[in-house]
């Protein structure tokens, strides 16, 4: 398949892919590229060793490249395993870089950055006196070998005299643990910026999932605040359309003037449930309340029992205290626990006496809504939500409600809303 501009897309894509796998998660990357890099260290220090024989043998002999290049091809592809296998794989290394000393004849020649990768690599993974094991097994034989392989004077280790044992071996030992506690430091320091790197990931893993989980919640918070919002609304509206509406059809053929105003009473309460809505459609749209319909408070209650005298046969309604001066949301509260009440008035005691009574105690508003047990048959429509959402809105400010037959055989809803918070006894 081909572009506009007649490249292969297949084959781009391809490449991508390719390329993409390459990259320093891959365990091979890294030991592929010390691989690369230890044949310019083998055949460089060749071209620039004193010794004409060796360099010679390393550069010219066929046998000797191949096998050099079979030696680093084995360590490099060990190397692949150092994650899984990290002793094992250090063993290995040991013995294969060991064998390449001896087949070049060379210690410096076989210390290949493979070598050194290989102490680097156990030492971010292996601790404790493993390690010490492990690094001082590395000494050993680097330091063997070296005493080994050095001249001294155009005499082998094996032809030099035992007096000057001593003096060969300093040289070597203190160059090897010198450079083994290096590279193995270097090691530490790579594990330590690794697990602090691991730890800072999780821990900005551990913030995104609880910023999400506080969004989540904030989200269901605000569904949960809306829908309680919504049904005292739309219930106490709708309850008092349907009963109004229900007693006009009742009065339309024998008191035809009852039953159209009735059907007016309706069409006011309908006109309110839809002003309601509206203002919290706009909260929801906007974020903000619309001025032409502003949040329900306590002098509202005034004018709430007054419609609800239409369907109620009795209700008074009593004040006591200054409320103008209460939170917003806490007269928000008053109002919907009063609404609510009494929609459950009309839909379960149609027919009875109701009182509605609001006293401004110490700290708090008490609110109680009594009725009597009516006399018409009970509405079964519902899901039975409004006695739940009074006491969520309640305790949402820090108070509480109860709600139940009183001592004189009367429903009560009994409500008590502190004005900052909490209840001052």
């Amino acid at each position: 398949m081909f572009d506009s501009a007649g490249q292969n897309v297949s084959g781009q894509a391809l490449a991508s892919r390719g390329w993409g796998r390459f990259n320093l998660n891959n365990p091979a990357t890294a030991a592929v590229i010390v691989g690369l890099l230890s044949v310019p260290w083998v055949f460089g220090l060749a071209s620039l060793k004193t010794e004409p024989e060796t360099s010679n043998r390393v550069l010219s002999d066929p046998g000797t490249v191949v096998g050099i290049m079979g030696f680093l091809t084995v360590l490099t592809v060990v190397a692949c395993a150092r994650r899984r296998y990290p002793i094992a794989y250090y063993l290995l290394t040991l013995a294969g870089s060991g064998g390449l000393m001896l087949f070049l004849g060379s210690r410096s020649l076989g210390a290949t950055p493979l070598f050194w990768f290989a102490i680097m690599a156990v030492s971010i993974r292996v601790s404790g006196m493993r390690l010490v094991g492990l690094l001082v097994l590395g000494m050993a034989m680097d330091v063997i070998l070296a005493m080994y392989l050095t001249e001294r004077d155009g005499l082998t280790v094996a032809e030099v005299q035992v007096g000057e044992l001593p003096h060969l071996f300093l040289e070597p030992a203190a160059n090897t643990v010198t450079s083994f506690l290096v590279v193995a430091a270097m090691g530490k320091i790579v594990a330590r910026l690794r697990k602090q790197a691991m730890e800072n990931s999780q821990a900005v893993a551990d913030l995104h999932r609880d910023r999400e989980r506080k969004i989540a919640n904030a989200v269901v918070a605000e569904r949960q605040d809306m829908a309680r919002e919504l049904h005292d609304v739309a219930a106490h509206h709708m309850t008092g359309m349907i009963i109004q509406a229900r007693a006009a059809d009742k009065f339309f053929s024998s008191n035809p003037e009852q039953a159209q105003a009735l059907l007016g009473g309706v069409i006011e309460q309908g006109q309110r449930a839809l002003n309601s809505l509206r203002q919290i459609v706009g909260i929801l749209r906007l974020g903000e309340e619309d001025p032409d319909f502003p949040t329900p408070m306590v002098s509202d209650i005034d004018e709430l029992v007054d419609d609800c005298r239409r369907t109620i046969s009795s209700i008074s309604l009593e004040k006591v205290g200054r409320f103008d001066d209460l939170d917003s949301g806490v007269q928000l509260t008053c109002y919907r626990i009063v609404q609510e009440a009494l929609s459950n008035v009309l839909r379960h005691a149609p027919g009875s006496e109701s009182k509605v009574c609001l006293s401004r105690e110490a700290g708090a508003v008490r609110v109680r809504v009594i009725n009597t047990l009516g006399n018409a048959r009970p509405s079964s429509d519902g899901q039975n939500l409004g006695i739940v959402g009074m006491r969520e809105r309640a305790t949402l400010m820090g108070g509480q409600l109860d709600a139940g037959p009183n001592s004189e055989g009367e429903w009560a809803v009994q409500a008590l809303v502190p004005v900052n918070g909490r209840i001052n006894a």
